[in-house]
């Protein structure tokens, strides 16, 4: 005689207005859940701004007799060339978008890819990292562009520029003086597979399927599967080398920008290059905090103090920040002259 486990009451049944209510109650429960999640973000976004801020000034201020014993002097061209760089480059981002926009059969002529690009840029400085995604998914389908695959191009865009960038300081470790000529050019050229291994198309669409199916699950429809890289590894390639092209044009604006107000060599400059390339990366990874405001500072300062007195690093990542708001002011106010299409 077999003897069962006693079975467990089923739970009641609702229907009507008892299930309305229960189903309200859930959605209620879930609104309260996410306005205070919000709100720990946003207060762990500032904590950690402080925290970055009240360390630089700490140390700068423990250094002002060092910073004052340089002869400070501010070179007008130079400056402005570099904001002239400063400004190709960004253009050049924007045509990287419309070329990453080819590879899923979607074309925007070049005024629009930079008008959608630069408007909506201005929403990293909110609160929260979904903002210029979400302005430029709203342009671009104002333009015809649908927005699953302006958000699967978005993505796209950001993996190959922080690939390139993270190449670029594999580069500059070549003029660190830490590690020899064999080991950096064995992890470039290891660098430089695994890139091309991980955006050949057909990882890229594994890669993207994958992503689909999850954020199906949180959030329904917003990647459909049916968005696939559709170009070839020579388009991808060439996009590549287009991010490649752009490093060179900013490390100019990096050196033009440098020497207005503080003397840096050439192997120092490319060094600037390459640890600006991984503080960037970490300061969009720092997903509580808007623009990655004080995580890039922090990470920019630390790295080149290994190479230059730690309060002019300091000074040269904040001029750095003021300089990249200004350059992307001037890219905003440039879109906005551009009149047509119209896409409000």
């Amino acid at each position: 005689m077999k003897v069962g486990l006693p079975q467990q009451p089923s739970p009641p049944k609702l229907y009507g207005d008892e299930y309305r209510r229960s189903q309200e109650d859930v959605v209620a429960r879930a609104r309260r859940w996410g306005g205070k999640s919000a709100l720990l973000k946003k207060i762990a976004g500032a904590l950690i701004i402080l925290a970055c801020f009240f360390f630089l000034g700490r140390v700068l201020y423990s250094n002002l007799g060092e910073l004052g014993s340089y002869q400070w002097s501010l070179k007008p061209w130079p400056l402005a060339l570099s904001f002239l760089f400063l400004f190709a480059n960004l253009t050049i981002s924007s045509f990287a978008w419309k070329r990453v926009l080819l590879l899923f059969g979607a074309e925007l002529p070049f005024p629009q890819c930079f008008k959608i690009m630069f408007v909506s840029a201005l929403g990293k400085y909110l609160p929260g990292k979904v903002w210029p995604y979400l302005g430029q998914m709203y342009l671009s389908s104002r333009a015809g562009i649908p927005r699953s695959v302006t958000l699967s191009s978005v993505l796209l865009l950001f993996g190959i520029s922080s690939l390139v960038g993270f190449l670029a300081f594999v580069g500059s470790l070549f003029f660190w003086g830490s590690f020899s000529m064999t080991e950096v050019s064995l992890l470039l050229l290891g660098s430089l597979a695994f890139i091309l291994i991980i955006l050949s198309p057909p990882v890229l669409n594994r890669l993207l399927r994958a992503l689909a199916s999850v954020s199906n699950r949180l959030r329904k429809g917003s990647i459909p599967e049916n968005v696939i890289v559709r170009g070839g590894l020579r388009n991808v390639g060439k996009i590549i080398l287009i991010f490649a092209a752009n490093w060179v044009v900013f490390g100019l604006a990096l050196y033009l920008l440098s020497n207005s107000f503080y003397h840096l060599d050439v192997a120092q400059t490319i060094i600037l290059c390459g640890v600006f390339a991984v503080s960037v990366i970490s300061g969009i990874l720092s997903f509580f905090v808007p623009a990655g405001l004080g995580v890039r500072e922090g990470v920019l300062s630390c790295l080149l103090g290994l190479f230059i007195p730690i309060s002019v690093a300091i000074v040269i990542s904040l001029v750095l920040r003021v300089w990249m708001i200004l350059g992307e002011l001037l890219c905003f106010f440039t879109a906005l002259r551009i009149k047509k299409p119209r896409l409000w």
